[in-house]
């Protein structure tokens, strides 16, 4: 958002700085937006040979990757600059394509300075070889592609912050653990958090010992310098995470955090700063815009000499490359279909960067490069863990009426309803009626439906493709909306171009725009096809995350809770059972509840 001038006269604009007659204050640095063209390093051209204008300076590369969700196995379509690679995926592949890049960079600028960095949500939303195995299985894999660097997202908190410590550091579980999890083996992932901006309410301190910044020293033809990585936290994760898992944390403001520590690296004679935030943004049709631009315009005013010269975000699981300014920022996608490979000079003098370059490259599949093998130490590790958990993923709790699979959030209708989430609504809604809460409706996010509802070629639905769809476990609850409060958390879903919005079941509503890009909810029907009145009182089923305002769905906040049905994931499997018993098997939902009205 831009500052408000505080004089009426018109301003003059001079080298960036707007000028009134009473201040004088920082406008917005330009956003540009970078191109990738290519499907790997060694065929890109900025990086077919190291830049001679900077021959005297220290190359260094930055690896990154973000949202990796315990996407052990997961493949899917990825879009970066204007291609689409499909069947991108899986940490095997992955793990070659970084030693790739790795050894590609070394080549060329015969530098040994290369540093792996993860942007949060390593863990959180996974499939069943890693969230059986309470994600172990992924931090192995992530100490054996050789990350060195992470900081927190907000599915680190899942099961709260201590228990991902506990899996951070390979501490034992709890004698209250499965039995699957005990027997696992447990050991140190290596990985340093960086996290400035989160800290404890009572001590005022980063939790775990876990440090704001971390100074890497890099060295080159007898020259060195200093590199200061800065972790963030999204200062949205009261939002994010159950009220439990936050409550004893403070988040601070990520631009404020950033020129905090960027003057503290400074005074340490640390010039160059990397900041790794799990924080959202995209570039798409030639803009980028997200949260991640906001932070950095607002660090230009507040510190607009700042040495922040590469900022690797997360969490929005989107493509991003782009300058804001004089930092470059990068997204690899999410669940490990995609890196990022930034390199970077430095002054030995200045300490500064002296030239950043960014691009993403996809994980190409087997077909679309059957020379890259996948990583063997890696596949090792999945398919370890894939043994253990086989039993229980691969057992059959009911039947769909076809074989087709039931599609999720990549396939939604023009009104933003998906096959899966609409059948756990549906799910959730008769969970309750079973349980005598006499529910009208059920709502549940979006981001909480994390996969497609696979069907076997025998129609068979396993707990593995179940657990998939609902990973989270969050707890059911049926509290009291007036109708008012349902057509808010409606329109809720409207207020941020729907980038958070709601699968929904017992009721049907219609829709109309409303100015240029947002819309308004208009009539609302029951299941019985009567108007929901504004004044009338209803009971709705959602989950917990939802009831302490999750993707800022506001109107469920506080509302009075009346009852409790178990979790999410339970409540899933037992509609499958239940619905296979009935003559049409487990059917997908049709997709008319939303209905947009001139």
């Amino acid at each position: 958002m831009r500052l408000k001038f505080l004089s009426v006269l018109a301003p003059l604009v001079l080298c960036g700085l707007i000028v009134t007659s009473n201040s004088v204050v920082y406008a917005d640095v330009p956003v540009t937006n970078n191109t990738d063209n290519y499907s790997k390093p060694s065929l890109e051209p900025d990086y077919q040979k190291a830049d001679p204008s900077h021959s005297k300076n220290i190359a260094v590369q930055f690896l990154g990757i973000n949202d990796l969700h315990g996407g052990l196995e997961t493949t899917g379509s990825v879009d970066i600059g204007t291609k689409t690679y499909d069947d991108a995926g899986t940490v095997g592949r992955l793990a070659s394509y970084l030693n790739q890049a790795e050894s590609h960079f070394k080549k060329v600028t015969q530098s040994n300075n290369s540093l792996r960095i993860e942007a949060g949500d390593m863990v959180g939303a996974a499939p069943a070889n890693s969230s059986l195995l309470a994600h172990e299985s992924t931090m192995h894999v992530l100490k054996s592609m050789k990350f060195k660097i992470g900081t927190l997202g907000n599915h680190e908190f899942d099961q709260g912050l201590p228990e991902f410590n506990r899996i951070l550091t390979g501490e034992k579980p709890s004698s209250q653990a499965d039995s699957l999890v005990k027997k696992y083996t447990h050991y140190s992932s290596g990985i340093d958090m960086v996290v400035a901006n989160v800290i404890n309410k009572k001590t005022q301190k980063i939790p775990y010992g876990y440090k704001p910044y971390v100074i890497k020293t890099v060295k080159q033809k007898n020259k060195t310098a200093k590199i200061g990585i800065i972790g963030l936290e999204t200062s949205t994760l009261p939002s994010l995470t159950l009220y439990k898992n936050y409550k004893d944390y403070q988040v601070l403001d990520e631009a404020e955090t950033i020129a905090k520590y960027d003057n503290i690296l400074r005074s340490k004679g640390v010039n160059a700063v990397v900041v790794v935030g799990h924080t959202g943004v995209q570039s798409k049709d030639k803009i980028t815009s997200g949260p991640t631009v906001d932070i950095l315009q607002k660090l230009n005013k507040i510190e607009p000499n700042n040495n922040v010269g590469l900022y690797i975000a997360a969490h929005s699981h989107q493509y991003a490359n782009a300058k804001v300014g004089q930092t470059h920022v990068v997204q690899a996608v999410y669940t490990g279909k995609a890196y990022d490979d930034s390199w970077a000079y430095i002054s030995a003098k200045t300490g500064k960067f002296t030239k950043v370059s960014t691009h993403v490259y996809p994980v190409l599949s087997q077909k679309d490069d059957s020379e890259t093998k996948a990583d063997k130490k890696v596949v090792s590790i999945v398919k370890n863990a894939d043994k253990l958990v086989k039993s229980k993923v691969n057992n059959v709790i009911g039947y769909a009426g076809k074989a087709e699979t039931i599609t999720g959030r990549l396939h939604n209708s023009a009104s933003m309803e998906n096959q899966a989430g609409e059948m756990v609504a549906d799910a959730q809604l008769y969970e309750a009626q079973k349980a005598d809460l006499k529910p009208d409706f059920a709502f549940t996010n979006t981001g909480g439906v994390r996969s497609d509802l696979v069907v076997k070629s025998n129609k068979a639905i396993t707990w593995g493709s179940a657990i998939a769809v609902q990973p989270f476990g969050n707890i059911l609850q049926v509290v009291d909306m007036t109708g008012a409060q349902i057509r808010q958390a409606l329109n809720e879903q409207y207020d941020e171009n729907q980038h958070y919005y709601l699968q929904i079941a017992g009721l049907t509503y219609s829709y109309t725009k409303k100015g240029d890009q947002s819309y308004t909810a208009k009539d609302i029907w029951d299941s019985k096809g009567q108007l929901v009145s504004d004044n009338q009182t209803y009971r709705v089923v959602i989950n917990d995350f939802l009831h302490g305002a999750g993707d800022n769905f506001y109107a469920f906040k506080d509302t009075k809770i009346v009852g409790a049905i178990g979790t999410d994931t339970d409540t899933f499997i037992k509609y499958i059972k239940a619905m296979t018993k009935t003559d049409h098997k487990v059917v997908p939902p049709t997709l008319n509840r939303k209905k947009l009205v001139e």
